[in-house]
């Protein structure tokens, strides 16, 4: 071919095409909320220390990342939280069209060296488990704030949700939240519209049986009878002053105090003193309820597979994390007569 017509082809190609508006809107949507939140706060964060360094926010030199995950770390930040700073920026600048390289050699070794220097132990919530949900249930009937917070307890447990995933259930019919929760003669299950744990936008559903967990059943059909929640209608919603029940979604920060509240009432009724039931109370957080799930299958022996099945992670690993400590206790070889210290 010769440079005439290469220059030719060239001159006729066609220009690029731009996203439109409508495009650009459904973009911005990639990220899931809670995500965008995150990274929007340490965006902040990055914009203050540019300013106050006299550097350019975009195009992000890895230099300077580097420089400023390790003033962060200085200042106490965990290493996960680092992780998701360099994700941030490298949003942002995504954003402007900037190109950024997240895996720059200088930001890796930064990482590292503060994994090196400032090591931490892996924070994990504090697993509720099936005796101790029914526990906290046990007795609180009194209100409609009561009968809510059991749904949100039995519901959280039983399907091993995330705080987000409790927030967006819907009753039977979908309409603005992210799952669709059913009862049916011999099942309860909730069917995922939106996850964070989808795959190739599949909308995985995840049946138990009713059976096997009345108790969780009777405390969502109790709420949602006494509430008033209609079919297509957010399950888990405000209650306000008096006892009156809103059409608004609850928070998903809401799931983390009603826990701790919960938790911190239990003992405290059983003859601990604030102080020792704040202190409890403090080590549990929202992910508790799906923690205590998969440490309880896992203490009472579940395939690590049919315990994902329900918790719907996309590997093994994180349910690994949360089952180590009960199969290491079940296949200890502490357990065989004469290798632990015991007196007989």
């Amino acid at each position: 071919m010769s440079r005439d017509v290469i220059q030719s082809s060239q001159t006729n190609a066609a220009p690029p095409v731009a996203l439109s508006e409508q495009a650009r809107q459904y973009l911005s949507q990639s990220l899931r909320p809670n995500t965008r939140r995150a990274y929007a706060a340490q965006l902040r964060l990055w914009l203050a220390w540019c300013d106050e360094a006299g550097l350019d926010l975009f195009p992000s030199d890895p230099n300077a990342v580097a420089n400023f995950l390790i003033s962060r770390a200085d200042a106490g930040q965990a290493i996960s939280t680092l992780r998701t700073v360099v994700a941030a920026i490298k949003g942002g600048n995504d954003a402007k069209g900037c190109p950024f390289d997240t895996k720059a050699p200088v930001i890796l070794k930064a990482l590292r060296s503060i994994q090196n220097v400032r090591p931490r132990l892996p924070r994990q919530a504090e697993a509720l488990r099936g005796k101790d949900v029914l526990n906290l249930m046990d007795g609180a009937n009194v209100s409609l704030c009561d009968l809510r917070n059991n749904a949100l307890l039995a519901l959280g447990y039983c399907f091993a949700l995330r705080e987000s995933e409790l927030i967006g259930l819907d009753l039977e019919a979908l309409v603005d939240g992210t799952a669709v929760l059913r009862i049916t003669a011999m099942t309860m299950e909730i069917q995922f519209a939106q996850s964070k744990t989808d795959r190739n936008g599949s909308a995985p559903t995840v049946a138990i049986p009713r059976v096997e967990n009345a108790e969780a059943v009777k405390a969502v059909e109790r709420w949602v009878s006494a509430a008033g929640i209609a079919k297509g209608s957010p399950i888990l919603r405000r209650v306000r002053k008096g006892d009156k029940v809103g059409p608004d979604r609850m928070h998903p920060l809401s799931v983390a105090r009603i826990i701790k509240n919960k938790v911190g009432t239990y003992y405290r009724t059983r003859g601990a003193s604030e102080d020792q039931a704040t202190d409890v109370a403090s080590r549990f957080s929202g992910h508790s309820l799906r923690v205590g799930f998969c440490v309880t299958a896992a203490e009472g022996g579940a395939d690590l597979r049919a315990i994902a099945r329900v918790s719907r992670h996309r590997s093994l690993a994180m349910p690994m994390r949360y089952t180590e400590k009960a199969e290491q206790l079940r296949s200890a070889p502490h357990m065989i007569d004469r290798v632990g210290l015991k007196r007989r």
